[in-house]
């Protein structure tokens, strides 16, 4: 199979390093953004921070999360990191088709449909039982992912059970 070449692989190690990135950090601010939610000081305050967390879901964090996938799959497939051959990038793999799934098919409605409410409803959803249980939701989801994607860091630089790390042990090659 073909390999990519030395700089190949460093665009695309790049590429797929700062998508993670923007995913992260996007979650971070969600996270920080669902925290201040109650305290807004308007209705058109409470509405644009919905908006706003809106905005990074769609037009940061999705497109930042599809492009760490698509980097990763073409990272495993066309350099020496195998994904059959490690367990590894399977362990990242499955973190990341599992949050990206939930986030397509579960949160983003959900918070699209908390910031169509916000919109139409604005303060008065605060004492809303059904809005404060998906605001808590959103909130402890958003911390889940970025911890899940802080785990897929760790794994990815720590490579457990690489064949490439078990050869230089196995063969005492710093």
């Amino acid at each position: 199979m073909t390999t990519l070449s030395e700089k190949n692989e460093k665009i695309l190690k790049i590429t797929h390093v700062f998508a993670m990135s923007l995913w992260t950090g996007s979650l971070f601010i969600m996270f920080v953004i669902n925290i201040l939610i109650p305290k807004s000081p308007s209705s058109d305050a409470f509405y644009f921070v919905h908006d706003i967390n809106s905005i990074i879901d769609l037009q940061i964090l999705t497109p930042a999360a599809i492009l760490t996938f698509l980097t990763g799959v073409v990272y495993a497939v066309f350099t020496k990191w195998k994904v059959k051959e490690n367990l590894w990038l399977k362990i990242k793999l499955a973190i990341t088709i599992l949050l990206i799934l939930m986030g397509t098919f579960w949160l983003a409605p959900l918070l699209m449909e908390m910031t169509g409410n916000a919109k139409e409803y604005g303060m008065g959803l605060l004492s809303d039982a059904g809005y404060l249980f998906d605001l808590s939701i959103i909130t402890w989801f958003s911390l889940v992912n970025w911890l899940l994607i802080i785990v897929a860091i760790v794994i990815s630089t720590l490579k457990p059970g690489s064949k490439d790390k078990l050869y230089r042990i196995n063969n005492k090659i710093p």
